[in-house]
């Protein structure tokens, strides 16, 4: 399958920790490749040096499976690396997917931020999450937004609620408010079902159940829009 982007990259990206950035990260590859022969060529970037969570969970399942020939690539990449690897990935990819650490403190994590086409920002619909994730937004990611644009470079950035209950009070009210947020919130949001992640927390598109399936159109959609508008 040939390339048909411009390698894009994106990134679940929180600093918060258990929101769900590799979950979310393997979900949205899975579907991508689920797509077949006529789908985007997808390639997942694992930039956490300490715990590599999709790359660790790639390397045991390859003890377990003889088809990973028809897998999309895992790659681990040192955050302090990324840059420079990233022609190489944008030549061989269409869609650069990038899983980011839990702290902002790794070497590179910062820099290759600067480098990041597409940010969806999870958070679970609490007021611990999102605080921390305002604070992300506020004192970290809109400087680099203005960085990128000064360089000519245009950002999409999202959020996106994750572990949704419907029913619980500090959901409706975030929905209720969402137009002040500094941010905007993506259409769709993720419903808490703890089986469909664990069963969806593979690097193996066969494994993939389809949980979140208007999501990842959603995300979809946004980059070819993110493309078309530059």
């Amino acid at each position: 399958m040939g390339k048909k982007l411009p390698g894009i990259t994106l990134a679940f990206e929180n600093p918060k920790g258990g929101v769900g950035k590799s979950t979310l990260t393997a979900l949205f590859a899975g579907y991508v490749h689920s797509l077949g022969e006529d789908g985007i060529k997808i390639g997942v970037v694992d930039i956490d040096d300490m715990q590599n969570t999709m790359g660790r969970l790639r390397q045991t399942e390859m003890e377990d499976s003889s088809n990973l020939k028809e897998e999309y690539e895992v790659m681990n990449i040192s955050s302090s690396e990324f840059i420079s690897q990233l022609d190489f990935l944008k030549e061989n990819f269409d869609v650069i997917l990038v899983d980011f650490p839990g702290n902002l403190k790794q070497n590179g994590v910062v820099e290759t931020l600067h480098f990041i086409d597409i940010v969806i920002m999870p958070f679970e619909p609490n007021n611990t999450d999102l605080s921390a994730t305002l604070y992300f937004f506020d004192n970290v990611y809109k400087n680099i937004i203005k960085t990128r644009k000064e360089n000519g470079m245009k950002t999409t950035v999202r959020g996106v609620m994750n572990r949704v209950m419907p029913n619980v009070l500090e959901f409706k009210e975030i929905m209720k408010n969402k137009e002040s947020l500094p941010f905007q919130l993506m259409d769709s949001y993720i419903k808490d079902s703890r089986v469909d992640y664990q069963r969806n927390l593979s690097t193996l598109s066969g494994n993939y159940h389809h949980p979140c399936d208007q999501f990842c159109e959603e995300v979809i959609d946004l980059i070819s829009k993110h493309i078309e508008e530059e």
